[in-house]
């Protein structure tokens, strides 16, 4: 950590990294934050005007330009002098302007522009709001986050003299938000730092146990590192390959992990220390690894090539864990100078390298790294900061499973994802026309959990729609964003209908009926939540952004106590033929426990009986069903229709096999509007047999469904699959 301001050291190291570089604004910047600074001290008590110029120093080792340095110079005036944006814009740059606005708290505005931070309730509400200010100034340019996340690390650096109380908050969020977004971002550097420093004060004890043991370890294996490193050195010399070769100590937290996490004892972890091997080219990394493996047995399952397969936030890399000198794990790591500069400051090096295209940094963060355009997907998508900010903290630290495209190109997803999550990765549109999934080659159905080294192969149909039963099987934001932001906009009026149905039903049950005519308190809930009108309310309700549990809890709240007695009606005794029926009435008995059976899945308008289960109730089946006892039945029939309920049921098509039969089939159960709950298909002779579980309102729209199957090219038989004799084969 630099402990003296030395402007020229700053400039030196610019002009190394970009000789083009503009010097006078960074020089320009340094005087005016020095000047707006002066007599203002850090709690450590050294002069403030240290920590925006170790920020600098830090974007400048990142190659960053001259009008992000200035920025990082500039990043505290606004908010801790009496200097305003106008002022930066006019002395400056709109562009130098435009960065410091980006990571300016919401704070710093409160007295100058009385912004809606003054409404803000806690702490909490405002630190989301800051973070939530900084992924929308993201979205212009993804320097802000470059800055933010240098700004954070020499905090981090600086944290010692801050309160235990304050060590522990910072050092949690710094855990949670910023080293997941530098990993994202593939910038490893600071991650590593980022981490290890939370690591420190989060769990002290752990931390310097888990340092002593490495030091020791260390000190037991310096000769063997040093030994092999001269042994690669002169194999490759001797093959005429130039090389830069260090060793060096994995991370502590990341050792940690694998101790707490994983399960494994200290002595178990392998690749506590690595030689790296930097080369010129590609074509040299093999050259060398093909070097080590001759040198030394390479340990099974240890070799990783990284370059071939590129991790999804562009780590590339080969790795290799040999038997080195005295039969000793040592990991190898072989990349070019490019790809170890990537994988150092990652998005960072990017935009350095991408920096002439038009539009860099938009282009830079979104086509590179397509978390950045999925976080910001999740602003237009989100009315609370505090929600945001929790679901982004779930997902950049959630687990992940590696998949890849037909081409071969690697996508990541949260672990437990769908080929629904994967289809929207891929595409908006490749999701919203989703109708069925190949995983190697076969066909699964879409809530399939995808695995490790999974190819997949989305097949879509220009005529189909999202559903929201997707919205239980997805697993990340990024999706369910993208499916309620296409009920949102294509079913308006349906969501309207939809949401006013769930509140009512759900109002009834609690007895709170009479509050649907209190239209002041919706109109507050809807205001507060950043809704427009009430109808935009009602209708997030009805595609699933809001939650009928979250819109009662803001009824409650927004309820007066004097009235609460008025609009809560007496509790009524339920009848209990209303939650066992389900549908079906049970002669000479009202107060029975309802079950359909799975053998058959009679729907309404199936001939049905009832079959006694001793101790369980009655069993519903179609009449013609093998699997009732004829001295155990009992009459039954169905009661009025219930359009809210639906009954599963398969079907299984015979068709002639041939590219696409599945996507038609799946593309007519969606024309339909009906829940799709699994897919399977099996080929046999130049036949496909094809299973679809479905869930149907009655039997009429079954027999609709089956006759419009029937009617698909290359279709010889539509049924309802079952046990029974009656099956409908169309």
């Amino acid at each position: 950590m630099t402990t003296e301001v030395n402007i020229e050291e700053l400039l030196t190291l610019v002009k190394e990294r970009r000789p083009d570089a503009d010097l006078e604004i960074i020089r320009n910047a340094f005087d005016f934050a020095s000047r707006l600074h002066e007599g203002q001290k850090r709690i450590s008590g050294e002069p403030y005007i240290m920590h925006p110029f170790n920020v600098a120093l830090i974007l400048a080792a990142m190659h960053l330009d001259e009008h992000a340095i200035a920025a990082a110079l500039l990043h505290d005036v606004v908010e801790d002098t009496s200097a305003s944006l106008e002022e930066i814009e006019s002395k400056f740059s709109p562009e130098v302007a435009m960065l410091v606005d980006g990571v300016t708290k919401l704070t710093a505005f409160t007295s100058k522009e009385h912004h809606f931070t003054s409404a803000l309730k806690s702490r909490a509400d405002r630190q989301a709001e800051n973070l939530r200010k900084i992924f929308l100034a993201m979205a212009k340019d993804i320097r802000v986050i470059l800055i933010k996340l240098a700004d954070r690390l020499h905090n981090m650096r600086t944290l010692a003299f801050m309160p235990r109380e304050k060590q522990i908050q910072i050092a949690r969020e710094t855990l949670d938000i910023f080293a997941a977004i530098a990993s994202r971002l593939g910038m490893w550097k600071l991650k590593w730092e980022l981490e290890d420093l939370s690591f420190s004060y989060l769990e002290p004890e752990e931390y310097n146990k888990l340092k002593n043991l490495v030091d020791a370890r260390m000190a037991d294996k310096e000769k063997i590192i040093q030994d092999a490193i001269v042994i690669i050195e002169r194999e490759l010399k001797e093959h005429g390959v130039e090389a830069k070769i260090s060793g060096r100590r994995k991370h502590l937290y990341s050792t940690y992990q694998k101790i707490t996490q994983r399960g494994k004892e200290f002595s178990e972890i392998y690749d506590l220390f690595a030689i790296r091997v930097i080369v010129n080219n590609v074509e040299d990394c093999y050259k060398v690894l093909g070097a080590v493996h001759r040198l030394w047995i390479p340990m099974k399952g240890r070799i990783k090539d990284y370059i071939a397969r590129p991790k999804s936030n562009s780590y590339r890399s080969l790795h290799t864990t040999i038997y080195g000198p005295g039969e000793e794990p040592l990991e190898i790591q072989i990349r070019t100078f490019e790809m170890h500069h990537v994988n150092e400051y990652g998005l960072a090096a990017h935009w350095a390298y991408k920096e002439n295209r038009e539009n860099k940094e938009h282009s830079a963060a979104q086509e590179d790294y397509p978390w950045v355009r999925r976080i910001v997907d999740w602003q237009n998508d989100s009315k609370d900061a505090r929600d945001y900010i929790e679901n982004l903290r779930l997902d950049l630290n959630e687990s992940e499973v590696f998949v890849y495209t037909p081409r071969g190109d690697a996508i990541d997803l949260p672990a437990g994802s769908t080929p629904i999550d994967f289809a929207y990765r891929i595409h908006t549109h490749v999701g919203h026309q989703c109708v069925g999934a190949k995983v190697n080659a076969r066909i699964v159905p879409l809530e399939y959990r995808l695995q490790n080294g999974d190819r997949v192969e989305i097949i879509t149909s220009k005529h189909a729609t999202p559903s929201l039963d997707w919205l239980n099987i997805c697993r990340s934001n990024h999706t369910k964003v993208k499916i309620r932001q296409w009920f949102k906009k294509e079913r308006r009026e349906e969501n309207i209908l939809r949401g006013r149905e769930i509140l009512e039903k759900e109002l009834k049950r609690q007895r709170m009926e009479k509050v649907l005519a209190e239209t002041e308190i919706f109109e507050k809930i809807a205001s507060k939540l950043n809704f427009t009108s009430v109808d935009d309310l009602i209708a997030s309700l009805g595609y699933g952004e809001t939650s009928i549990t979250q819109l009662l809890t803001r009824i409650k709240d927004e309820m007066p106590k004097e009235v609460d007695e008025v609009l809560i009606a007496p509790r009524r005794v339920s009848s209990k033929k209303e939650k066992l029926s389900k549908g079906v009435r049970v002669k000479g008995v009202d107060n029975i426990l309802v079950v359909f059976a799975k053998c058959c899945n009679p729907v309404p308008g199936d001939d049905i009986v009832g079959h006694w289960k001793f101790g369980t109730g009655v069993s519903v089946h179609r009449r013609n069903c093998p699997n009732i006892q004829e001295d155990r039945i009992t009459e039954v029939w169905w009661e009025g229709k219930n359009d809210d309920r639906r009954y599963p049921v398969e079907l299984e098509v015979e068709a002639w096999d041939r590219r696409g039969l599945l996507a038609e089939l799946m593309s007519v159960v969606n024309e339909f509007r009906i829940p799709a709950t699994s897919c399977s298909a099996r080929v046999k002779k130049s036949k496909a047999i094809v299973s679809i579980s479905i869930d149907v309102v009655d039997r009429a729209q079954l027999n609709d469904v089956l006759r419009r199957i029937s009617r698909v090219n290359g279709v010889l038989a539509a049924s309802r699959a079952s046990s029974c004799d009656d099956m409908a084969i169309l």
